[in-house]
């Protein structure tokens, strides 16, 4: 069973197509570990340990090789061999940024695993390769898994949740019913693609003739990176422990940190008054204080059920609920100890009241007789009005959740 040689490149780029569209890729040269001898191998040869792994899509080649194998007449085996190796190469000579691509939020740290969000997982990833040089090397598209495919669609799904999602809402009538099943939808999908994942990590790889390819595991191909995402990237590092993620950081630290930017800085400032003014800040942020309910606890600490919702005013009532049980409803904090999580909340709480306000008066001018041809077209603008803060918000928080200022 011989494999038109017309055909070699194409079975390689078939393989890659859906996944590697959009990422730039760059031909090396591979090598074979022992051309001579594949031909001679026999199956039975293969590996007998359990490696439970997602197979690579050099794996998957072999594999599927290894199976048509039993089928070629003896005589032909060695064209085979040789063919198959053809398209290992063709693959293996193609380079992807890795980067570029997804991961398992589980690689990047704990605060991503546990949110297992594939816009903040890639974000914060993305960021972090930036920063460190990673996002310039690049790695055969042979060694890419089938795991990482998975992470693909997910991504993919997460980005079409938004629009779906979104359309949804600007359904009259029945837009806030519809938005919550959307997402519901969605989520399936994504812990499908998850059971997938886990399944193929606990099962043992099948018999495969062919030995591994001698590669060069890391290449540099410069990507170009505009110089703001570069500085922010700079600016950022992936919390692992060890460090205050940004999201916690307190307005006190928030001031601390901006005077001694500033004061190691270049520019052109009166160094005395700087710290004149950094301290007047501190003091007026110890001085003041603002009621603890105010400062939200995270979504996940309030229940499955308002962590699913997100929703600013269900937040803050429950919050508000879960305070007057525990008797700290009267308490308050000093601004110095509000952190920017807490303020990013209040400014998200503001725009969802305003958000329901406006809801409520389309419905009431409803009620009263007003033509759906007017409260439609404001609802539909409302919802594209607040979209930022509903699909934005949550994203925004993740990273600054997941990683911490350099």
């Amino acid at each position: 069973m011989r494999i038109p040689r017309a055909l070699v490149p194409l079975i390689g780029a078939f393989v890659l197509s859906g996944t590697l569209g959009v990422t730039a890729v760059t031909p090396v040269t591979a090598r074979a570990a022992d051309r001579d001898t594949v031909a001679g191998a026999p199956i039975a040869d293969a590996g007998e340990l359990c490696v439970g792994a997602a197979p690579t899509f050099d794996d998957i080649i072999g594999i599927t090789a290894t199976a048509l194998r039993a089928l070629v007449p003896a005589e032909q085996v060695a064209g085979y061999d040789r063919e198959v190796e053809q398209v290992r190469l063709a693959l293996s000579n193609l380079r992807v940024h890795r980067d570029g691509l997804p991961v398992h939020p589980g690689a990047v740290n704990e605060r991503t695993e546990f949110l297992d969000d594939p816009i903040v997982t890639y974000l914060v990833n993305g960021l972090d390769a930036v920063r460190t040089g990673r996002i310039d090397q690049t790695v055969p598209a042979s060694r890419l898994t089938v795991n990482d495919v998975v992470e693909v669609f997910i991504l993919a799904t997460r980005l079409v949740k938004i629009p779906a999602q979104l359309a949804a809402a600007m359904v009259p009538t029945v837009g806030f019913v519809l938005k919550p099943l959307v997402g519901a939808v969605f989520t399936g999908v994504k812990s499908l693609a998850r059971l997938v994942q886990d399944n193929l990590a606990s099962r043992c790889a099948a018999p495969n003739a062919y030995r591994p390819l001698d590669l060069d595991e890391v290449v540099v191909a410069p990507v170009a990176v505009p110089d703001q995402v570069r500085d922010l990237a700079n600016s950022l590092v992936r919390a692992d422990g060890s460090c205050t993620p940004v999201a916690d950081l307190t307005t006190h630290e928030l001031v601390e940190r901006t005077r001694d930017y500033l004061d190691r800085s270049d520019l052109p400032l009166d160094r005395a008054a700087l710290r004149a003014s950094a301290d007047s800040v501190r003091a007026f942020l110890a001085e003041n204080r603002v009621a603890r309910m105010a400062l939200p606890r995270r979504t996940e600490e309030l229940g499955p059920l308002v962590d699913a919702l997100d929703y600013g005013p269900v937040t803050f009532l429950t919050n508000l609920g879960f305070g007057i049980y525990e008797g700290r409803a009267l308490e308050t904090v000093p601004l110095s100890e509000v952190e920017v999580e807490n303020a990013l909340d209040l400014t998200t709480l503001g725009l969802d009241v305003t958000s329901l306000l406006i809801t409520a008066g389309t419905t009431v001018a409803g009620s009263t007789g007003i033509a759906a041809t007017v409260t439609t077209p404001i609802s539909i603008a409302q919802t594209l009005l607040f979209a930022p803060t509903t699909y934005g918000a949550p994203i925004v928080k993740g990273v600054i959740q997941s990683m911490c200022g350099a």
